[in-house]
């Protein structure tokens, strides 16, 4: 049998449980499909462990077992489909959302979707900024069609309810005798670097430029997508803010080339 029907009949049996033919693959011992077996459990058990300790606070909102099964589940009909297991788990929030039996708990998925994005924004590694004299170097004729490179750490998500609160109360370990939590949308930014990370509440139009800006398009682009967030965004001020705030890591200048 060619190398790659074997890899994919084992795949086949490991990830999708389809074990017709596998009996004849395997050889030695008394029992290969025995053996077999704990090594199909111990795929399962290693990846849903991976995802629930990406979402803690998920597990602490949600209960340990309901998020281990639905860890589980997941991998079922969500199979890896890449090697790097720190990429796998975005849509896994959305999923235990739907899960949920009895009273909905539609905010949890974006709890879920906020620990998702600090756990990568505090993998990153902050590159050297630039300062004021960098953006000063740029022709003002220039300046709407330059594009900025943001640092790596810098994460941006709206969401419909105020899960920073959630967030920073689990990080708090303590747990009030009363908590109030109605929809609200909110604009979050989060930076992180080294292990370490946190979450700022934006306006609407300084997000709007800023996430236009890590999503890579031009300071012209970023600015009419601000003010059709907030008509009185001022695009000047916005730019000056990430320059001080020595979040640009380099500009891309169609003139000039890459300045950093």
């Amino acid at each position: 049998m060619p190398l790659a029907d074997f890899q994919a009949r084992m795949r086949g049996a490991i990830v999708a449980g389809e074990l017709g033919g596998l009996a004849p693959l395997l050889t030695g011992g008394r029992d290969p499909m025995a053996r077999f077996e704990i090594h199909r459990r111990h795929y399962e058990a290693s990846l849903a462990r991976a995802l629930t300790e990406k979402f803690p606070a998920m597990v602490w909102l949600a209960g340990s077992e309901f998020v281990a099964q639905a860890a589980r589940d997941f991998i079922r009909a969500t199979p890896p489909v890449g090697p790097c297991i720190a990429e796998y788990g975005e849509d896994f929030p959305a999923f235990v959302t739907s899960r949920v039996q009895g009273e909905p708990l539609p905010w949890l998925r974006w709890v879920g979707a906020l620990e998702w994005q600090l756990s990568h924004a505090a993998l990153a590694v902050a590159r050297e900024s630039l300062d004021m004299a960098a953006l000063q170097a740029v022709a003002p004729e220039q300046l709407a069609n330059c594009t900025l490179t943001l640092q790596p750490g810098l994460r941006y998500l709206p969401a419909p309810w105020p899960v920073d609160e959630l967030l920073k109360l689990f990080l708090s370990e303590q747990a009030p005798e009363r908590f109030v939590f109605e929809p609200e949308d909110i604009f979050l930014e989060v930076r992180g670097a080294r292990g370490a990370f946190s979450m700022t509440r934006l306006d609407a139009g300084t997000f709007a430029f800023r996430q236009a800006l890590a999503r890579g398009e031009t300071i012209g682009n970023a600015a009419e997508r601000a003010l059709d967030a907030d008509a009185s965004f001022d695009a000047g001020g916005g730019l000056i803010q990430l320059m001080s705030g020595e979040f640009v890591a380099a500009i891309d200048d169609q003139a000039q080339g890459v300045l950093q």
